[in-house]
């Protein structure tokens, strides 16, 4: 059985909810920051960053980034469509989605929720400011091509929409992002409306 290592609303949501949406049978082990036990030696002879999400495969080889865990669950049930076949033009696209958002919302995300990780100063606000304009310069980007279609890849809902769902949940203030940012909100829609998606969502104080 597959084991996910995750904390409650943090980066392990959206694989969790892929796995809940598939029905795939899934242990999952909830790591306490509080107690300090991502630093454990337990949890780092798995991962020796000490970071989730991880997920332990059935041969017990350890995956680490959720964009891979996203990518690697979705590759092993290809008959549900959440990601375009391989070598197509959309599956092209699906690559530089998943890679644009995890390298530039990912990361930006981290730096307005967590600036002192980014700075041995002082000026925790300045790396916030700083983090959020390129975060919304980064959302502009999305929101111009969800202007253009209505999937970001291809013509249905997939892995890029409860990837990027799940990001969205954590920016400070969602009215003021989607008022600037309309078309995002239909990303956590599309989301949401897969089953099971909601359900881990809620279950992750999220929704």
């Amino acid at each position: 059985m597959l084991t996910l290592y995750g904390a409650t609303g943090a980066g392990s949501v959206a694989p969790q909810a892929l796995l809940t949406h598939l029905q795939m049978p899934f242990e999952l082990k909830l790591i306490d920051f509080d107690a300090n036990e991502d630093q454990s030696d337990a949890f780092l002879a798995i991962n020796p960053r000490g970071q989730i999400p991880v997920l332990v495969l059935e041969d017990d080889s350890v995956l680490t980034e959720s964009l891979a865990i996203m990518l690697h669950i979705a590759d092993c049930h290809p008959s549900a469509g959440l990601s375009p076949a391989m070598g197509s033009t959309e599956r092209a696209q699906l690559y530089r989605w998943m890679s644009f958002i995890s390298t530039n919302v990912y990361e930006g995300l981290l730096r307005v929720l967590y600036p002192d990780m980014y700075t041995t100063g002082s000026d925790l606000d300045g790396v916030v400011e700083s983090a959020d304009q390129y975060l919304h310069a980064a959302f502009g980007i999305i929101n111009k091509s969800l202007s253009q279609a209505a999937w970001l890849v291809g013509e249905r809902t997939g892995i890029t929409d409860i990837y990027l769902a799940m990001l969205l949940t954590w920016y400070p203030d969602q009215p003021g992002l989607y008022e600037v940012h309309p078309n995002l909100q239909r990303v956590l829609e599309h989301a949401l409306a897969l089953e099971g998606v909601s359900g881990v969502f809620a279950d992750n104080e999220l929704i």
